[in-house]
């Protein structure tokens, strides 16, 4: 009877890992990047995640049934979450193309860098025309995937003193969370912070590194991330 079970469970084990590899293997390709989904990456995650916690809630029982479908949950939960954010960077790539805004997927994150040169005129913190479309855009997408969480980011240059920089770059980041939730967004879903000059990419030794300095970064994660 033991050996029955034993059996059993091994075939159902099986046929459960075999549904997550097949979720895990459903790789496609980013139509304007060419750049591989995450879908697969999530799925492997959350296979790996779901695991160790069948493991536990199964206990001393039959701990390898346990971990056998936990991992095929996890799959499908982390699979779930990477087909997501595959489909709202896609959709933000189209849509913010030829723009000035910068892209980037790190994981299941979406980050958008937005220059100085469409966000804020130099030493203020008021929302430039230009980038009024962006922000719409971006409204519109994160109501349209509403377990999307917002980071909103404000960046200085080092011109000026480090407490003028440190409130500037706060204000730049409440300016766009403002202007997100007039145009609908949940606000309990936005997080506004500023940097200042702390956290540079160029050279503040020069006009150039300093415009690309003076900047707003919005990442967009899943509601799921710990």
């Amino acid at each position: 009877m033991t050996r029955f079970l034993t059996t059993r469970t091994a075939r159902a084990g099986a046929a459960v890992l075999a549904s997550a590899a097949l979720l895990a293997g459903c790789v496609t390709t980013n139509p304007y990047t060419g750049e591989r989904a995450n879908t697969a990456k999530g799925a492997t995650a959350g296979a790996v995640a779901g695991a160790v916690l069948g493991n536990v809630v199964a206990g001393k029982g039959d701990r390898t049934k346990g971990a056998l479908i936990g991992a095929a949950v996890g799959a499908v939960v982390g699979g779930a979450i990477g087909h997501q954010m595959d489909q709202q960077e896609a959709q933000l790539r189209q849509q913010l193309a030829n723009t000035g805004v910068e892209i980037q997927r790190q994981g299941d994150t979406i980050r958008l860098q937005a220059p100085e040169a469409i966000t804020f005129a130099t030493g203020s913190a008021q929302l430039q025309p230009r980038f009024l479309t962006v922000l719409d855009q971006l409204a519109q997408s994160v109501q349209q995937y509403p377990n999307t969480l917002i980071r909103i980011e404000g960046h200085a240059d080092a011109t000026g003193s480090a407490a003028f920089n440190q409130t500037l770059s706060e204000n730049r980041a409440q300016a766009v969370a403002s202007y997100l939730m007039q145009r609908g967004v949940d606000p309990r879903r936005i997080v506004a912070v500023g940097f200042g000059s702390s956290r540079p990419i160029a050279s503040n030794a020069t006009p150039e590194g300093r415009a690309q300095n003076r900047r707003v970064e919005i990442l967009l994660i899943p509601a799921t991330d710990g």
